[in-house]
């Protein structure tokens, strides 16, 4: 008897344990679907309202140019770069100073002009240290850079006073480029000239040229 109630015992139990484990499979299953009476809401999705960025499209290059143009000015406190490149080697130096006062004041077309009117008309500092030219590299606010270009190759000069056909002519520093006739023969001048001037007789200047054509006038 006892051993037929402890099997009949093990069979309810996994009888029970049956029916919770498809009750929860159930359970489970259903969780996945809306239950009736739910209402599921969906939020349409709506096209975003333009915005005040969206109207602030990039700037283009010539744009910010333009602006620049107009609306940056230069102050006492904006700094002056200067990049100076020599043609002769190709050598470079860079100078950064204060703003000169003629350039306080001005945006970047105003500083343009007056850069391009200094270039037209140096200064004879700048023409001895052979300037050739200028113009604006970069312009803000804070700084401005001028790139300034010098070719300080030295040119040759004078001058060669020489008797071509018994007449006394001078020509310029290569010999054979004649500069004008002085109208003076060779054979009105002395013995050591006229020697001298076979060669060619150099002179640094017009002024010497002159006053040798001035020496032997009559």
């Amino acid at each position: 008897m006892e051993k037929r109630y402890k099997i009949g015992l093990f069979f309810v139990l996994i009888l029970i344990s049956v029916l919770v484990v498809v009750l929860m499979w159930k359970r489970h299953t259903m969780d996945g679907f809306p239950h009736e009476g739910d209402r599921v809401e969906q939020k349409q999705a709506e096209p975003d309202a333009p915005s005040e960025l969206d109207d602030q499209s990039p700037k283009t290059a010539e744009e910010i140019y333009q602006v620049q143009k107009t609306n940056t000015l230069t102050t006492a406190d904006t700094v002056c770069i200067y990049e100076n490149i020599d043609k002769k080697d190709g050598s470079m130096s860079v100078e950064v100073g204060k703003l000169p006062a003629k350039y306080i004041g001005l945006n970047r077309e105003a500083l343009e002009k007056l850069l391009a009117e200094d270039s037209m008309a140096p200064t004879l500092a700048e023409k001895q240290k052979g300037f050739k030219s200028q113009h604006l590299e970069l312009f803000s606010a804070e700084k401005i850079k001028v790139l300034r270009i010098y070719d300080t190759t030295q040119e040759t000069t004078g001058f060669y006073i020489m008797e071509v056909d018994g007449e006394v002519c001078v020509y310029e520093h290569d010999k054979t480029t004649l500069y004008f006739k002085t109208g003076l023969m060779a054979e009105d001048l002395p013995p050591d000239v006229r020697y001298e001037l076979k060669n060619g007789k150099f002179m640094d200047s017009e002024l010497q040229v002159y006053h040798f054509i001035e020496s032997y006038s009559s």
